[in-house]
């Protein structure tokens, strides 16, 4: 078949690559379902590929984080981590690419000093994440007293998420969540969708989280290890096609277990390289979000995103009429 190139100029195709190029780009950029978009103080979550950039999440107080001095306390170095916080934020205005927090913790005593410490330094919204019960409940209740509700999403409601929590996340006015789409009986991209959805056996997320007041839906299509991360692109592509909810995943659950297990090997001096690169593929199945770990990443993972999102915005542009929408977008950041 004979069509015309961008130049003008006259080419001839055969069938088949025609109709591999038109389900590739259709694929990713001819979504069925309307795209949500939500608004986050002035960031903006969704809408369809090229139009905003990727929202990056970066963990504080994880695990591990040195600047902690006590977990179960909540005490820190609260110098240091507020540098870590502004260099973050330094790169998100200088790149176009949006940048939040999402804090972590394993007591409920320390989420209670994270959330007074990070409320009283930033104005953006910011995620809590518990990592228990307990932890969690503690979390929401401190929300409710301090009147954060507009300012916080609740990360997440799961399959196992207690009726406690559930009630306590309604007395908050929290009315934004991540929905944690896995299925311990069916892994694929589709058994994840069956969670949201549910089903005439079991309630789904969507219908949980709604009547727990949650009117800003973020779907997280979850990563188990490396290998899985395909599978939460594939799923975070079918979410938006189906059923239009920003959706996301964090590639660092899975990076960070797999640097500890190269222990000395040579591959461990590329960490930050094949950390970006796992973060970077999930935008090309269209992710509108990352939960990208330790907030010390936030230089490579935020220019790795930035440039990406500029090429894809320039792509939709020119190939499906997809305009960026404002002109804070990398694409015009970057390269003017």
């Amino acid at each position: 078949m004979k069509i015309l190139d961008e130049g003008g100029e006259e080419k001839t195709y055969s069938p088949t690559t025609l109709l591999v190029r038109a389900y590739e780009g259709a694929m990713m950029f001819c979504l069925k379902a309307k795209q949500k978009i939500y608004q986050f103080g002035n960031i903006r979550i969704g809408g369809k590929p090229g139009e905003l950039p990727t929202v990056l999440i970066g963990n504080l107080f994880y695990k591990g984080m040195p600047e902690v001095l006590n977990h179960q306390e909540g005490t820190f170095e609260r110098r240091k981590i507020l540098g870590w916080i502004r260099k973050a934020e330094d790169l998100s205005e200088r790149s176009g690419v949006p940048h939040l927090l999402d804090i972590m913790a394993m007591y409920p005593k320390a989420i209670k000093e994270y959330i007074a410490f990070v409320s009283e330094n930033v104005t953006t919204p910011f995620f809590i994440d518990g990592a228990n019960r307990e932890t969690c409940v503690a979390a929401l209740e401190v929300v409710e007293e301090l009147g954060l509700g507009k300012l916080v999403i609740f990360n997440g409601i799961s399959p196992r998420t207690s009726q406690e929590e559930l009630m306590a996340l309604g007395d908050s006015g929290i009315d934004a969540a991540v929905l944690m789409a896995y299925n311990e009986l069916d892994y694929s991209p589709e058994g994840r969708i069956s969670v949201l959805e549910g089903s005439t056996e079991k309630v789904g997320l969507l219908k949980t989280a709604n009547e727990a007041g949650i009117k800003k839906t973020l779907v997280d299509t979850v990563v188990f290890d490396v290998p899985s991360i395909a599978l939460a692109a594939e799923a975070t592509r079918l979410v938006k096609q189906k059923l239009g909810y920003p959706a996301g995943c964090s590639p660092a659950n899975a990076t960070y277990s797999w640097k500890q297990a190269l222990g000395d090997s040579p591959l461990k001096k590329g960490f930050a390289a094949a950390n970006a690169s796992a973060h970077a593929i999930t935008q090309c199945f269209g992710a509108d979000f990352l939960i990208y770990g330790p907030i010390k990443q936030a230089q490579n993972i935020i220019t790795a995103c930035a440039i990406n999102d500029a090429i894809m915005a320039y792509f939709a542009m020119k190939r499906f009429c997809i305009k960026p929408m404002g002109k804070s977008h990398p694409i015009f950041k970057i390269f003017g």
